[in-house]
């Protein structure tokens, strides 16, 4: 039987698709009897900050904070606490000499006491009274809420139960000197900042994991406004505000 020539033209069309399956599940099954290496991926570089246990104070009320009596304890946050003179059971005294206290302080405790809140009724305050240049202070370290009968610590948020110098012990000299002065520099980390000049809030977050915060001190110490763009946990730039 004589074929047409459309007829040729299909099986000739035919078998080139055939031949070009046949090559495409050839290669298909080569490529996966190959063995197998596994792409190399960057390993993700953990902040050294992060990995750093801060011991807890385990102290829920004032009962348990008589035991702090004796021993030091360091400020964690630049310019959160205020702190004032004081005379016999924590009573605030005449005179000078209060403020705010610096981070990295080491205060020794001489006394803990208990006195009336301004304001509700019921209500006290749980003061940490230690010495500082050769006067009484105290600093409020906890509340009393007389009408819900609950303590509300603030030793964890606001203290170093060990000397940061040995928790953070991977920092350099450099970072130190400009924490104790206050200063800030580009590669700080967030703890570094907050001992440096205190908490700030978050005003933005960026693309590429970019935050920008607001402190009230500007670099330096002194009261102010300054902002502080961190890009990967480490301060990128910072300018005063005012």
């Amino acid at each position: 039987m004589k074929l047409s020539k459309t007829a040729k033209k299909r099986i000739i069309w035919a078998a080139v698709l055939v031949a070009l399956l046949g090559l495409r599940v050839g290669w298909m099954l080569y490529d996966r009897s190959r063995p197998v290496t596994p792409k190399k991926t960057a390993a993700k570089k953990i902040e050294r900050d992060y990995l750093v246990r801060l011991p807890r104070f385990y102290v829920s009320g004032f009962e348990e904070a008589k035991r702090l009596v004796g021993k030091p304890i360091w400020v964690k946050k630049a310019f959160q606490l205020p702190y004032y003179p004081v005379g016999r059971s924590g009573k605030p005294a005449a005179g000078g000499g209060g403020g705010l206290l610096p981070a990295l302080e080491e205060l020794v405790v001489k006394e803990v006491v208990e006195q009336p809140a301004p304001g509700r009724s019921g209500d006290r305050q749980v003061l940490a009274v230690f010495e500082r240049q050769g006067m009484a202070m105290g600093t409020v370290i906890g509340t009393f809420d007389g009408k819900r009968q609950l303590y509300q610590m603030v030793l964890d948020p606001f203290f170093f139960a060990k000397d940061p110098r040995q928790l953070y012990s991977h920092w350099s000299e450099n970072t130190w000197r400009l924490i104790r002065d206050h200063e800030l520099a580009s590669d700080m980390t967030f703890a570094q900042v907050a001992l440096s000049i205190g908490d700030g809030r978050l005003v933005t977050q960026e693309a590429g994991n970019v935050q920008v915060y607001e402190f009230r001190r500007k670099p330096g110490g002194a009261p102010g406004r300054c902002r502080v763009r961190f890009k990967g946990g480490r301060v990128s730039e910072f300018k005063a505000l005012e």
